[in-house]
Formats: structure tokens, sequence, C-alpha cells
């Protein structure tokens, strides 16, 4: 009897187990497999290694040679190779039933992303875009949106060697307004300093949201220092995130390596998400709204850039 009932325990224990395939980015570091055998829920069926690099040993997961065949055995699809986030693919993917896990590299435009969208909710699955930043700890506690109307101030500062991450940047603060405020937008103000064809040294942008509420995020690239203070003014009083120091730095100087741990915490958040069906922490429909209003933003540096 106990015997039966162990054997009943393990095939409910199976039964809701997400069967998940993996195709792996040329990227990607040769403890990535460790880090997906922690990942609790899942039982890894298909790897596709476009590059053929990494040791391909993951629990019973079958090697293909092509990631065509992938979505039909799989109900959890990380897809962390950017070539494959292109609307074909993807689409293929999801009427296939996957839940998707991608790159924040994405290769779809603004009604390639809403149509993704809107086939995800036709057939009941869940889509996550990868995002390093929203995973520290610290961050996590500052996306806890507030009640009522609020000001949200943000101020990040960096040296001019750093103005290549304009666009990381702007997107992991304006990451951090939107799931703060958890409103739609209603007028979106910048000023740029100097010409567009150039990277500026002060972008300051102003956000209205439609229940009263406002953010101002200003980003330099003229100072020394480097500072990142996010404060948030509710009713409850204010808010304030130091995220200055983030990433963690060792004493050596070096940024301590924690992408593998990120992103199996990030798995692990979207197969809970797809047990509860509960929207995730970021999710496409996240994304779309960022990447529109950073398209918004582009648009107007030419009209409201200042030669400095």
């Amino acid at each position: 009897m106990v015997g039966k009932l162990i054997l009943i325990a393990l095939a409910y224990i199976c039964f809701t187990m997400l069967s998940a395939a993996i195709i792996i980015s040329g990227e990607a570091e040769k403890h990535l497999f460790d880090s997906l055998r922690t990942i609790e829920g899942v039982e890894w069926n298909g790897i596709f290694d476009p590059e053929s690099k990494l040791p391909k040993q993951l629990d019973r997961a079958l090697i293909f040679s092509s990631p065509e065949l992938i979505p039909m055995i799989c109900e959890l699809l990380v897809v962390l190779d950017p070539n494959y986030c292109n609307f074909d693919y993807l689409s293929s993917a999801i009427r296939n039933g996957c839940n998707l896990f991608l790159s924040d590299k994405l290769r779809l435009n603004t009604e390639e992303r809403k149509r993704l969208i809107h086939l995800a909710k036709e057939g009941g699955t869940f889509i996550q875009i990868k995002n390093d930043f929203l995973f520290q700890p610290l961050h996590k506690k500052s996306i806890t949106r507030t009640s009522g109307t609020c000001y949200i101030e943000a101020r990040q500062s960096s040296t001019s060697s750093e103005s290549g991450r304009l666009q990381e940047i702007l997107l992991n603060n304006l990451l951090l307004i939107l799931k703060a405020t958890g409103v739609p937008i209603h007028r979106v103000d910048v000023f740029c300093g100097t010409a567009p064809s150039k990277r500026p040294d002060i972008l300051n942008i102003h956000i209205h949201f439609i229940n009263g509420s406002k953010a101002s995020l200003t980003i330099t690239f003229t100072d020394h220092r480097s500072i990142h203070i996010l404060q948030i003014y509710h009713d409850g009083g204010v808010s304030t995130f130091d995220f200055t120091h983030y990433p963690v730095k060792c004493k050596c100087g070096s940024i301590i390596d924690s992408s593998s741990t990120s992103l199996t915490d990030q798995i692990n958040n979207f197969v809970k998400s797809i047990e509860n069906r509960s929207n995730p922490v970021f999710s496409l429909n996240d994304e779309i709204e960022v990447f529109l209003l950073m398209e918004k933003i582009r648009e107007k540096f030419d009209l409201h850039s200042v030669a400095l």
C-alpha cells in the first residue's frame, strides 16, 4: 500500500512538472547548466546550441540540430539567443502552446510585439522578458506600486566613459518609474543637452501620468562620481533607494558575476507565474510600454536638444 502511494505521489510530481527546452546564446557560460538544474518545477527535455560550444548535458534533455522541432516538445521555451527572438519563430512557438522566456534583445517591431501579445492571450500562455536589473534585491523592493498619486524623482550620474550605455541606463530607469506608478502615461517632456548626433551629456525627462502622478528623470555624463538615486514621494512619506553601488563590487574592484544566479531567479519566478496563472514580473506587455516610451523620447531628441 505504501509503495502504491509513493508511486502515485511520484506520478503526480511528474505530471505537475513543466516540460522545458532552451535555445542557448553564443555568449552563454559553462556553468549555465548547473544553474538551470536548480530551477524548481521544470524538466529539461530539449537543447539547441547554434554554435555547439557548450558541453550538452542537462538531465535527460535531447540535443536538437535545429530549433524548429523544439516548440513541439515543451511547455516552457527559454530563448537566450536574440537571433531566434523574431516574430516568425516566436509566433510559431506560441501556437504550439509554449510559454516564452526571452532574451532582452528582441528582434521585433511594435506591430509584431502587439501581435505576439494577442497570440499569447488567445492561447492562454505567458511571455516574460529577461531583465537582470529588475531582479536585484533592492530594485525589487522599489517597484512596489504606490496607492494614489505620487511624485518620483530619479537621478543617475555617470562618467563620460559610460555614455555608450545611455539606452540601457534610460530603459532601466524608465522601468523603475513605470513599475512604481502602474498607471498609463499622459504626456512626456524631454530636454536633451548637445546635438542628437552625439551622445547627450544631459537628459531630463518629465513624465505625467493620467492619475496626476509625475516623474522626473535626469541622466548626466558630466560628473566624475557615479550616483543613482530613486525617491518616491507618496501618502506614507518618502521612500529613497540608493542604487549607486549596484551591481555590488568586491574589494578588488571587479564586478561580481551574478548573471547565472539572476537568470535562475527569473526563470524560477516565471515558472511560479505559469503555475499560478499570474502576470510575470516583466512581461512583453510591460516591455512594449517601455519600448514605445523610449521611441517617443528618441523622437523628441531632435526637437528639444540644445548645444551646450
